[in-house]
């Protein structure tokens, strides 16, 4: 007799694909064979068991045609989907590797991009397989070609802005190898309106090749230098060198003028200089805290109100620094002398070091290292910020850098930080420099780091892998949006900065980039890259036009600044390189489709910059969010007044919540000017 635990097989079907599942085919099979024993036929032969089913080719949907804007690497072409009628997974296989299919998107690969120039269209060949039947689509990829939104001319001829960048002599006695790599990078710009004009100043320093440069701004597009006059020029000395780096404008003592400070490399001390509201500034180093400080190098300096205690606050950056945790002079954790508490008053500026009370010493200096030349034991930090990454009034600090060791740092409120970086999250391996903003204006700061990235070789090796990083801020936890971003690929980045350049609302990006010519280096041509000029398309995309906007910079460049230095309303740049002719080229926007505002803040004393404000400026049905920080490009810092692009929009409403968390509104405010605002006394 037939079991009926046989028999309640027959028939079955696969559960997705609705066809006779194997198993039911051998349920069949078997029952065909017990019945044909039992005679159950009735022609007293052995029925042949049914056929098993045949397997079914997988099918495509896809677009035959699409297209995409040169230059976007990394882009999302078109949606493909895929099925099968047994249910067996389908694998792709694309014909171009440039390529690839992820998420459900025909995607360029990170790191690739097309040039319409080159090639107008691309046809590639998908092919999706089951393992058993394969079938193919054709696509044709339209290659658009890109109308750049902005303009920029190199208006350095003419500009009065001329130097040499560079170093006379070797480090001398107790080098260290690394001093080798930051003689090629230190330096750098600070920018800021040191005498009170209404223009945008620059101070340079370049190496102890010759003098520090304070470029005065004139008003009309040229500068001069009035370093000697002001008292920061610094020559070298006959018994000695002067090398510095990362200089910061910021007003260290609360009275309304840009103080200077400038960060020591290869042995030389810091210095600190003081305003004195005159066009001169005072050495008031000695006495004021930084005078003991002994680290090797000091790469770049950021300023916030960290305590909200009224005064900015100071944190620096050491690479290249020895900090090992093994000296018995020093048991561990000693001071790293990153943070600095302002103590200044009564005219006096002094800091005090709390790198070890705040928690920062503990955790900053990482034991493993990716990559590093020296292992653990050392200082990799490079660009720091202060900023409200968790949207409280508590500056937070974002700090890039190499060796896949940036850090990200809770403020926790009570003088201390904690440690929240996500090492599945903050993966840039060689962080260098970093920019703050709401490019995705949904209300918080995200975070820019420039980084390496190399291609992969005809082999498919690749040196490096990680490439710029975009972090987004999601509710004061980041995640990496790098790819939808199209951010990636910026060679050997450095300096780096959010800006309106095209003045449509939406926050664009310029970093810089290059590296010394190195023989297994040379596929990559690190040292003649290109400076990338990243384009939003207000969906959270970039596009990277830095060709088509005209700015065609082949330099290893380092620092760089964003402002709008002739005062017409748009985002110019400045940046420092290694040309041997002229250090320095002024770039200048001559965009003028789109309407703007600049808007300056004016704190209360000592916060007179009133560093960690947020703007809120609300046009055209869209809010754009800028926090005022005196942060880190790398070796170079942005100017303080912010000018926000309106679109088509001729007024704008402005909302201001100030460092105590006091508000000021401001409705109907016209288009195509400076407004300046004041904090309430109380």
């Amino acid at each position: 007799m037939l079991d009926s635990s046989a028999l309640l097989l027959i028939g079955t079907k696969d559960a997705m694909t609705g066809q006779p599942s194997t198993g039911a085919w051998l349920a069949s099979a078997l029952a065909a064979a017990l019945l044909g024993s039992c005679g159950g036929s009735g022609g007293g032969g052995s029925p042949e068991p049914p056929p098993p089913p045949s397997n079914q080719p997988p099918s495509i949907m896809v677009d035959s045609t699409a297209s995409v804007d040169e230059n976007q690497a990394g882009a999302a072409i078109t949606s493909i989907t895929a099925s099968d009628p047994d249910g067996d997974s389908v694998a792709f296989d694309v014909s171009d590797d440039r390529f690839e299919i992820s998420g459900g998107e025909l995607k360029l690969k990170a790191g690739e991009s097309l040039d319409h120039e080159a090639e107008m269209s691309v046809r590639i060949t998908i092919t999706a397989s089951d393992g058993t039947d394969a079938v193919t689509a054709r696509v044709a990829i339209a290659v658009n070609d890109i109308v750049a939104s902005v303009a920029f001319v190199d208006a350095t001829p003419g500009s009065g802005i001329a130097f040499e960048r560079g170093y006379t002599e070797s480090p001398g006695a107790g080098s260290l190898p690394q001093d080798a790599d930051v003689r090629e990078f230190a330096g750098g710009v600070a920018a800021g309106d040191y005498d009170n004009d209404g223009w945008v100043d620059l101070f340079v320093l370049r190496g102890d090749i010759g003098p520090n440069l304070l470029y005065r701004n004139l008003g009309d597009n040229t500068f001069e230098d009035r370093a000697e006059e002001a008292g920061v020029a610094n020559p070298r000395a006959a018994s000695g060198s002067f090398r510095h780096s990362g200089p910061g404008f910021a007003d260290m003592d609360g009275d309304g003028d840009l103080d200077l400070f400038l960060g020591g490399v290869m042995g030389n001390r810091a210095i600190a200089y003081r305003n004195n509201g005159d066009g001169t500034f005072t050495d008031v180093t000695d006495g004021s805290g930084l005078d003991g400080m002994g680290a090797r190098h000091t790469i770049s300096s950021a300023f916030g109100d960290y305590d909200l205690d009224g005064d900015l606050d100071l944190f620096l950056s050491h690479w290249g620094t020895p900090r090992p945790k093994d000296d018995e002079e020093r048991p561990w954790p000693y001071s790293t002398e990153h943070l600095w508490r302002n103590d200044s008053g009564n005219g006096v500026i002094r800091f005090t070091d709390v790198s070890l009370p705040s928690g920062i010493a503990e955790t900053i200096i990482e034991d493993n290292p990716v990559g590093s030349f020296g292992g653990g034991g050392h200082d990799y930090t490079f660009s720091p910020i202060f900023a409200r990454i968790t949207d409280d009034l508590h500056p937070d600090l974002v700090i890039a850098a190499d060796f896949l060791t940036s850090k990200h740092y809770v403020n926790e409120g009570d003088g201390s930080f904690r440690d929240a970086t996500n090492r599945e999250v903050i993966v840039d391996g060689n962080g260098m420099g970093a920019a703050v903003g709401d490019y995705d204006n949904d209300g918080d700061l995200d975070w820019f780091v420039s980084s390496i990235w190399s291609d992969p070789d005809e082999n498919g090796e690749q040196i490096f892998k990680h490439g710029n990083r975009l972090y987004r801020n999601d509710d004061g936890e980041f995640s990496d949006a790098t790819e939808e971003a199209g951010v990636r690929d910026g060679s050997w980045g450095w300096g780096a900065c959010f800006a309106d350049f095209d003045n449509d609302g939406h926050l664009d990006l310029y970093h810089t980039n290059g590296w010394v010519h190195m023989e297994r280096f040379a596929s990559e041509k690190f040292d003649t890259d290109p400076s990338r000029l990243f384009i939003s398309n207000g969906e959270g995309g970039f596009t990277e036009i830095s060709k088509e906007a005209g700015i065609v910079d082949n330099e290893r460049g380092h620092g760089v600044v964003c402002a709008d230095f002739d005062n017409d309303g748009d985002m110019d740049i400045f940046q420092m390189h290694r040309n041997e002719s002229n250090a320095g080229t002024l770039w200048r926007n001559d965009s003028s489709a789109n309407n703007y505002l600049k808007v300056k803040l004016e704190g209360r004393a000592p916060n007179t910059a009133a560093a960690g404000a947020r703007i809120t400026l609300t046009a055209g049905g869209q809010d754009q969010m800028r926090e005022i920080t005196i942060g880190s490009n790398f070796t170079s810092q942005n100017p303080l007044v912010q000018t926000f692009g309106l679109g088509a929009s001729t007024q704008a409403d402005l909302a201001i919540e100030w460092p105590d968390g006091a508000a000021t509104t401001r409705q109907n405010v016209a288009a195509a000017q400076l407004v300046t605002i004041r904090q309430p006394e109380n």
